[in-house]
């Protein structure tokens, strides 16, 4: 007897991302020779295009993908990286075939691996190397994809915190991607300080590939938002294109948030949305502004009014120390390939034009004009 098969009134869409799912494909089908660090805003679609392009390759391809995201799991010591890491397969378990789906998180041991490793008798990177070469052997690419791994970057592998976890986790990467080529690591990260410390870094920069993976486009967009069943599977309501000039105008290619608007719009008209929406970016800016270095942060927020970009090169050491807290509280986003400063998308560039409208009612100020 079949199942029978769930209905929504609304799906996840995924629109496009051609250019980036031939970057992929090209990256699998060479011999691992690098990290490949996936960085991008916030919400930009990093985790949704790994799903989306693993999912169809291993239709195609043997692959063996170990999809770890560390925005799920609690790690705060190392004995919770080996429980992340690493599943004890019992008697009775399962067995999967090595190309049937993508396997969320774990390398699978047995329970005496697991003691030895507990016990520090055995080492889990060389159990890690040790399936990545079973695989192999077996005519099976190995990849392992980690989302937001600086999550472990307060880790240490005793306690006398003599040697970071994450600087071992990079020996080990480097090691089965350009050194030893059997397998493919991904990293996958929205904090653009951690990947600029790996891009300055030279060893890491010699072994590593950056790719950025940005918003939608205006024209992936309208395409979405003119075809709602197609791909969203909304049969409720249509779009004129209008409205989808006004969305588009508003939250720019942030695939979240025009999710939120589109699941507003089966209780809302678009303009009670769009109305909320803004007043909410608005009181973001205004809640956060409010600190002791009130004074300073509004001067920074103002390079913003007229520019979508602020490059790392015009700020002073001060001025980089209250951009780090603006980075980490999602309101700008820092490309590190770059050095610069973006609003967190075009919802976040109407906050702080808004913030300052509100200060001065009678001053008008341009739209935004980005295409984030």
């Amino acid at each position: 007897m079949t199942k029978e098969k769930v209905i929504y009134r609304k799906d996840v869409a995924f629109i496009n991302r051609k250019p980036e799912l031939m970057y992929l494909q090209d990256y699998i089908d060479i011999r691992p020779e690098s990290i490949l660090f996936l960085h991008g805003p916030k919400s930009s679609g990093k985790t949704t295009l790994l799903y989306k392009f693993f999912d169809q390759i291993q239709k195609e391809q043997k692959l063996d993908v170990k999809f770890l995201d560390l925005r799920e799991t609690f790690t705060n010591v190392y004995e919770d990286f080996l429980k992340t890491f690493f599943h004890v397969e019992t008697r009775g378990e399962k067995k999967e075939s090595l190309a049937s789906n993508i396997n969320i998180g774990f390398f699978k041991i047995d329970a005496a691996i697991e003691r030895k490793i507990l016990e520090k008798r055995a080492d889990p990177f060389k159990v890690m190397k040790a399936e990545f070469i079973s695989l192999t052997k077996e005519g099976v690419k190995p990849v392992l994809i980690i989302d937001e791994l600086q999550a472990l970057d307060k880790i240490y592998l005793n306690n006398a915190k003599e040697r970071q976890l994450i600087t071992a986790l990079f020996n080990f990467f480097v090691a089965m991607t350009k050194q030893a080529h059997l397998a493919h690591i991904i990293i996958a990260s929205s904090d653009g300080y951690f990947i600029n410390q790996v891009y300055t870094e030279s060893r890491l920069k010699k072994a590593s590939t950056f790719y950025k993976v940005d918003y939608l486009s205006k024209e992936d967009v309208m395409e979405w938002l003119l075809n709602l069943e197609k791909y969203s599977k909304i049969k409720d309501y249509t779009l004129s294109a209008a409205d989808a000039e006004k969305i588009w105008d508003i939250v720019g290619g942030s695939m979240w948030e025009i999710q939120e608007i589109l699941s507003s719009l089966f209780r809302l008209p678009l303009e009670d949305i769009i109305a909320s929406f803004l007043e909410k970016m608005r009181s973001l800016i205004v809640d956060y502004v409010v600190k002791p270095e009130r004074e300073e942060i509004e001067k920074l927020l103002r390079l913003f009014l007229d520019s979508d970009e602020l490059s790392k090169e015009k700020i002073t050491s001060k001025d980089e120390i209250l951009l780090r807290d603006m980075v980490r509280q999602n309101i700008l986003y820092f490309d590190p390939t770059k050095a610069t400063y973006y609003p967190q998308g075009k919802s976040y560039h109407w906050g702080i034009r808004l913030y300052f409208d509100n200060k001065k009612p009678a001053q008008k100020r341009k739209r935004p004009t980005n295409d984030q």
